[in-house]
């Protein structure tokens, strides 16, 4: 098979150049779609860990603290 891409590159490099290029898109694509979905799980992660959180009392501190 790569003999014949190799064959026919030697006549016409224009396909061999699309070929390239289609690669290059599908690669920075593939790229784009996995940063967006790592943006979305990790802001969805801080909004889980955000809406979990307990409520901190506002009454005196216990521990160490309190005694200063």
């Amino acid at each position: 098979m790569s003999a014949l891409l190799l064959s026919l590159a030697r006549e016409n490099p224009w396909p061999a150049l699309a070929l390239a290029s289609l690669n290059l898109v599908v690669a920075l694509s593939l790229v784009g779609v996995g940063l967006v979905l790592g943006v979305t799980v990790s802001l969805l992660a801080w909004l889980h860990a955000l809406v979990d959180r307990e409520a901190v009392p506002a009454g005196p501190r216990t521990g160490r603290s309190a005694a200063r």
